[in-house]
């Protein structure tokens, strides 16, 4: 399940949740338990590092000799 991070307007605490995507309605922010909150956005921590994910690893080997 995504972990979205939201932002009170009332009290402007910030925090996350984890929820579906599929998941609607309001979030109550966990401070002041208000209504009134927005989903901000993050950047992602996934990252791909090495060997393989560029054109290292999509190549065939005997291609290269020649």
């Amino acid at each position: 399940m995504p972990i979205y991070k939201f932002k009170c307007d009332s009290c402007g605490y910030e925090f996350t949740v984890i929820r579906k995507i599929s998941d609607d309605g309001e979030v109550e922010c966990e401070n002041c338990e208000s209504n009134l909150t927005n989903k901000m956005l993050a950047r992602s921590s996934f990252t791909l590092k090495g060997s393989g994910w560029y054109k290292d690893g999509y190549t065939n080997k005997s291609e290269e000799k020649n």
